[in-house]
Parts: structure tokens; C-alpha cells; sequence
């Protein structure tokens, strides 16, 4: 159990201590909820701090089942057993793509910031949990299309399934815990606030002066 944010990334920075002070360093938070994990584990490293937009693609009628994700570049991540076994059609999955796709453009414009630069570098892939992977997993395959060295995922907590789906698309997969019973990321923080974009936007700015 995570006091909040602010605890999991000064534990997850500790994990990542090796990497302290390293120019090639680029962490990236998921907005929103990530970007706070992802802003203390920026500041703790002395690292550069980016976003990498993913959304949640949900199942029809049910805004919590997520059947998949899509990431900045139009990048998809999908429960394909899932999909199939629920017959979940491909215009359905398209207009949500395109939706999605909006959402996450009016996000970078909105935090007035673009994809940092992570080729050749060591992208670190920041989320506050992972329940199903899909946002991550989207997440971490826009990161790898810009072709940095390495991609690390640090999370909190996650589902041990979602793990499992990380570690075999990410370089490295850094979890503080993994929970044999699972239901939902909030459970395992005692303060678990939804942040706003303005609050994204404020860590962003942030980061930035600290790094000058």
C-alpha cells in the first residue's frame, strides 16, 4: 500500500537509482495519474521529464472494461482474444481508434509539449499501475517506433498478467508489486486523487525550470 504518487515514484526512483544523473535518461509519465509517479521519479534521477499519451480503448456500453489501448501515432494495443471472443465489431473499434486519436492530440496541445526525443536514449515508461497492461503496452510501442536504446517500465503495482505482457515487449520491467488478487490500481494507494490537466501541465513546467 502506496501512501500516493509521490511515495511510489521516490520507491521506483530508488529502483532506478543506477541511472541517476545520466544524460540519457528520458522519463516519460501517461497522463494523467503517471505523470505525477513519473514527475517525482524525474526529479529524483535528475532526468528530463516527457509524456507519452495512451488512452484506454473500453468495451461497448462498459467505460471501465478496457479491450485495448491507442497511443500517440495512432499506435494500438489490443485484446485480441478478447475481441474475438466477444464479438466486439471493427467499426466499433474504428470510430473509437479515431475518437481516441482526437482525445490524445488534444492532450500534447493542451500540456504544450511534443514527444521528447528518446533515439538512442533510455526511454523510462512511467504509470501510477497497470491493471490490464493495454494503455502501457500502447504506450511502450509508440515509444519503441522513435528507436531508443532501451524501454523501461516502472510501475507501482500491477496485475501479475499485465506484467507479464510488458516483460515481453519491454527491454526491462521494473514493479514494486504484483499482487496475486487484483481489481483496480486506486486500491493500492491511500490517497488516489484524479488530476486535472492543469496539474499536468504544472509538473511539466515544473520539471522543466528544475532542469535549467
Amino acid at each position: 500500500m502506496f501512501q500516493d504518487r509521490f511515495e511510489a515514484g521516490k520507491q521506483l526512483a530508488a529502483k532506478l537509482s543506477k541511472y541517476k544523473g545520466s544524460k540519457d535518461v528520458v522519463v516519460l509519465g501517461i497522463p494523467r495519474g503517471g505523470v505525477e509517479v513519473a514527475y517525482t521519479v524525474a526529479k529524483e534521477l535528475k532526468a528530463r521529464l516527457g509524456i507519452a499519451v495512451a488512452k484506454k480503448l473500453a468495451f461497448p456500453g462498459n467505460p471501465e472494461l478496457a479491450i485495448g489501448a491507442v497511443a500517440f501515432g495512432g499506435v494500438v494495443s489490443l485484446d485480441d482474444s478478447f475481441v474475438l471472443q466477444y464479438g466486439v465489431g471493427k467499426d466499433y473499434i474504428g470510430a473509437e481508434k479515431r475518437k481516441l486519436a482526437a482525445e490524445i492530440k488534444r492532450r500534447y496541445l493542451a500540456y504544450g509539449v511534443k514527444f521528447p526525443n528518446v533515439k538512442g536514449r533510455i526511454a523510462v515508461v512511467v504509470d501510477d499501475g497497470m491493471a490490464t497492461g493495454h494503455t502501457v503496452l500502447a504506450a511502450v510501442r509508440a515509444v519503441r517506433k522513435d528507436k531508443p536504446k532501451k524501454i523501461i517500465v516502472a510501475v507501482p503495482v500491477s496485475s501479475q498478467h499485465a506484467a507479464e505482457l510488458l516483460r515481453a515487449e519491454a527491454d526491462e520491467v521494473i514493479c514494486l508489486d504484483t499482487p496475486e488478487w487484483f481489481m483496480a490500481v486506486g486500491e493500492f494507494y491511500r490517497s488516489f486523487p484524479q488530476l486535472t490537466d492543469e496539474e499536468v501541465v504544472s509538473y511539466l513546467k515544473s520539471a522543466k525550470a528544475a532542469a535549467k
